[in-house]
């Protein structure tokens, strides 16, 4: 018979069974390090779904467009063709006609729209120029267009474009004339605004009246 200290084999078993449970623990703990993993790779999916940015986060500067990229503002405000020069308003002209050289048995007259603002514009085409009473009433039809369609005229601060009127000689015409005008009104090319000067020495004769497009 062997006699055993009180204790001894059941503390002998848990030794035993001891390494089990230590594996059972490890395993364990291994498996919630994987799930804390896991866990902490899906959250930086987070944003990419829509949750906001955290402390510190900034989202991407977008242009004016809306697509990322620089955060300078957009700007606005409209430039006509010619590095910003535009057309000439009526406002900004003054308009002058001057008895021209003529061919024989005809009358010319050099049509001036001069620039009288600080800054260049755009004139081209054919002005309108119509012929008014003393009551303001129209005097025949405007004048025809003659002549190449012209290019555009970059008209300077303070400097002209002209076109040239023309129509025939009361001699030429044996006396078929309209009634003389007392003023001529002149619209630039593409402003319905008339510019108007008294004007003397000019009658349409013969069915003549034509006038050229603005150039030099």
């Amino acid at each position: 018979m062997t006699f055993g200290v009180p204790g001894t084999a059941d503390t002998a078993y848990r030794a035993r069974r001891a390494p089990g449970r230590c594996r059972r623990r490890l395993r364990a703990a291994a498996g919630t390090v994987l799930l804390l993993a896991a866990v902490t790779a899906c959250g930086g999916g987070d944003d990419a779904d829509g949750r906001d940015p955290g402390p510190g986060d900034s989202p991407p500067a977008s242009t004016a467009d809306g697509a990322p990229g620089s955060s300078a503002p957009a700007t606005g405000g409209h430039q006509a063709a010619g590095g910003g020069t535009r057309r000439c308003a009526a406002s900004g002209l003054t308009m002058s006609l001057d008895p021209a050289e003529s061919p024989a048995g005809s009358r010319s007259f050099d049509l001036v729209l001069k620039n009288t603002t600080d800054s260049a514009c755009l004139l081209e085409g054919y002005p309108r120029v119509s012929l008014t009473d003393e009551d303001g009433a129209a005097i025949g039809s405007p004048a025809a267009h003659t002549g190449g369609a012209g290019r555009t005229v970059t008209v300077q601060p303070y400097t002209r474009a002209h076109a040239k009127l023309r129509t025939r000689s009361e001699e030429a015409a044996d006396g078929s004339c309209w009634a003389k005008p007392r003023s001529v009104e002149v619209r630039p090319p593409g402003s319905d605004r008339a510019l108007t000067a008294e004007v003397d020495g000019l009658r349409v004769c013969g069915g003549l009246f034509t006038v050229t497009a603005l150039e030099w």
